[in-house]
């Protein structure tokens, strides 16, 4: 039995755009390994662990320091560890990605960094307050603090293109690549560039991401859409299985019946996606 456990809690109002979720994750002694899906990028400090490594989706092995920021990921990624496991961190959506870190989100995509070497020494500071906090909201309270310090204010025209794109991706099961233009009033070539520039990915291969993660909550909750979503969303059988296991690293059936004790731990987490749908939140994170 895992003594695995793993907390969430929302950010507050000046960061509601830039971050997900801030999570604790926490295990006793002994081996960590669990799947993660594709998500957003990440910065998580590792306040215990021993030998924490990181696979992935393209077969790159990492290292992880102890804090990091992670890319955006295309796929599912591998984690694993020894020891004691105590980890914060929190989901960089894309205004969050572009306020903090000076690069590419494409370039970052599928890799980690050294976060003293990207933000500062702030970092520093601020895994030397967590280590000594009494508990996770005084943590996140630390967390809060260093994001609002390093984050600089980006430009509306900004605002706008993620939020057309927001609503892009949740408008339809499988949107068009012609729509997202026609409501951005950009050409091709622009929108892609910015999209790689702050979610890491073209759009066409984003929508096939938040396709695979919207299949897999519809499957959670076996929601009533769930029929439609496969109906429209994916060729046949075969496309599904390959989609959810790329993105999700596990097949629909395994996802559904024999439900891991990481993923038993993120059903919380879905629940408040549901309930506070990103920005107008309505994807995933």
């Amino acid at each position: 039995m895992s003594n695995l456990t793993v907390e969430y809690r929302q950010p507050g109002p000046e960061l509601a755009e830039h971050v997900s979720f801030f999570y604790q994750v926490q295990q006793d002694e002994g081996q960590f390994s669990a799947v993660d899906r594709a998500d957003f990028a990440q910065l998580r400090f590792i306040l215990e662990g021993k030998k924490a490594r990181v696979e992935f989706v393209d077969g790159t092995v990492q290292d992880m320091p102890a804090t990091y920021v992670q890319g955006p990921t295309t796929g599912s990624s591998q984690l694993s560890g020894e020891g004691r496991i105590d980890v914060i961190g929190a989901g960089l959506m894309p205004e969050g990605w572009v306020a903090l870190v000076p690069m590419d989100a494409s370039a970052a995509a599928n890799r980690l960094f050294d976060a003293v070497d990207l933000l500062g020494p702030a970092v520093l500071e601020a895994r030397g307050r967590l280590l000594t906090a009494p508990d996770f909201d005084a943590r996140v309270a630390i967390f809060e603090d260093l994001l609002t310090s390093l984050m600089a204010q980006t430009s509306p025209d900004f605002h706008r293109f993620v939020h057309q794109v927001n609503a892009w991706l949740s408008g339809s099961v499988a949107p068009q690549l012609p729509d997202l233009l026609e409501q951005t009033g950009l050409s091709l070539s622009q929108v892609e560039r910015r999209c790689k520039r702050y979610f890491g990915s073209p759009p066409k291969l984003l929508a096939r991401k938040y396709r695979a993660l919207r299949t897999a909550i519809a499957m959670t909750h076996k929601d009533p859409d769930l029929d439609t979503i496969l109906a429209e969303g994916f060729y046949d059988q075969s496309h599904l299985i390959r989609e959810m296991k790329h993105f999700t690293g596990m097949t629909p059936a395994t996802f559904a019946e024999q439900p891991t004790v990481l993923n038993q731990q993120l059903a919380k987490r879905v629940e408040l996606e549901r309930r506070n749908p990103m920005g107008q939140r309505k994807l995933i994170t």
